[in-house]
């Protein structure tokens, strides 16, 4: 993915895109932040888990932007976080989602949102960054009967 991202830079650098070059740069810094903080390379999981933040400080930021009627720092986050987008995997579907939430409730044998941490834990494992927990947790807490 790292090696993905230095290619990308390369070519957005020759085709003068400066937009792109900044969000990649960027995403590049917070990569590199993230091994410094853990002290050796990232894991493709840990590299999913950046750029899902990353992603997600975007959306959160152009919904700010957007309460504020600053419509062109809105058109400027969602470009960038539509770069960002483009490097994470496809989200779950809501049926795929919810087929994966049943599948870990049964397994563990959850019964009431006592146990939502656990089942929580466990789906947003499986999920892989293709899931916001906020979504998962409102699933996870009807599931449960919460």
């Amino acid at each position: 993915m790292q090696e993905r991202l230095l290619e990308d830079l390369k070519t957005a650098l020759k085709a003068g895109d400066r937009q792109r070059v900044s969000v990649l740069r960027m995403l590049r810094s917070e990569l590199k932040n993230a091994e410094i903080a853990r002290g050796e390379a990232l894991g493709d999981a840990e590299v999913l888990d950046v750029l899902s933040r990353y992603a997600r400080k975007r959306k959160e930021s152009a919904a700010e932007y957007e309460r504020g009627a600053r419509p062109d720092l809105v058109a400027k986050e969602m470009a960038e976080h539509d770069i960002v987008q483009a490097y994470l995997p496809a989200a779950l579907s809501e049926a795929e989602l919810g087929e994966l939430v049943d599948a870990v409730i049964g397994e563990l044998g959850a019964t009431g949102l006592k146990q939502m941490g656990p089942v929580m834990k466990e789906v947003l494992a499986r999920a892989a960054g293709r899931a916001e927990g906020g979504t998962v947790s409102a699933l996870v807490k009807a599931r449960l009967g919460g």
